[in-house]
């Protein structure tokens, strides 16, 4: 089986060479973050990735859409290297966390670590005041359970980590440790490995991006390409998950690499 994890980029009109990818790599299961979904039909067509993705991956017939914000635009001073950042949508759009899979979901959830679904239109107080979520679900693969966990984490520009951050990362381990089938966690979780949020996840699972020693799932020109392992995104994975192959693409399909894992039960 092969599962792919990515950032889609919420703010590239990247629509055409996202869906290339997919098809070409042909996965079982997309975990996938920053997803856009129409709201208004006033909203921009090449600021909605949901119908490109699905189009892309139209033999996964499951599918899990987990909506985190509703937003038009998006307005931050000294943000994505830029004085002021502006990103107009031309209306509203649901932006989240999405599962395509080619086998059935038995259950799906939508855990929210800080907030709840919001309509933002003041960005002022962003990233202090942030809305996050998990989304978990369960599988049922020729039989077996599995369970996905598909997260984006709260923003900081430095990457380490704080208490919200922690606790956010101790509420999904709660999800992994309350059932007994194995579980990956996948996303881009905006924290460097060596942080004491990423540790939480250890020695329980197992972090694909350690064991391989990958320095990067960012592209060359992120702006923390300077740093040591400037690695944000991740797969975890428990015992019960049998790795045959792991790796992180080097292709220019997003502002964050694609991460790929083929494994069985």
């Amino acid at each position: 089986m092969k599962l792919l994890s990515l950032n889609v980029a919420l703010f590239e009109k990247n629509n055409e060479k996202l869906a290339r990818f997919i098809l070409t790599q042909k996965p079982d299961i997309l975990s996938l973050q920053e997803v856009t979904r129409r709201v208004d039909l006033s909203a921009g067509r090449d600021f909605i990735s949901m119908n490109s993705i699905d189009v892309a991956s139209s033999q996964l017939v499951h599918s899990f859409f987990a909506p985190i914000w509703i937003l038009s635009k998006f307005e931050k001073l000294d943000f994505h290297g830029k004085e002021k950042f502006t990103f107009d949508m031309k209306g509203k759009v649901e932006f989240g966390n999405y599962l395509r899979s080619r086998y059935p979901i038995v259950k799906g959830q939508n855990v929210f670590v800080q907030n709840h679904l919001s309509l933002v239109t003041d960005w002022s107080a962003w990233p202090e005041e942030d809305y996050r979520a998990v989304q978990v679900s369960d599988l049922d693969i020729e039989g077996k359970k599995v369970r996905i966990l598909n997260y984006h984490g709260i923003w900081s520009k430095d990457k380490l980590g704080n208490a919200a951050t922690k606790k956010a990362c101790d509420l999904i381990k709660q999800y992994v440790m309350e059932v007994e089938y194995p579980s990956i966690i996948t996303g881009d979780f905006n924290l460097f490995p060596d942080t004491e949020s990423i540790k939480v996840f250890s020695p329980e699972l197992l972090n694909l991006v350690d064991t391989h020693e990958i320095k990067t799932t960012r592209p060359a020109s992120n702006e923390l390409s300077g740093e040591a392992r400037n690695v944000v995104d991740y797969i975890f994975v428990t015992k019960g998950v049998k790795v045959t192959k792991f790796e992180v693409l080097d292709l220019d399909v997003s502002d964050h690499l694609p991460l790929v894992l083929e494994f069985d039960l």
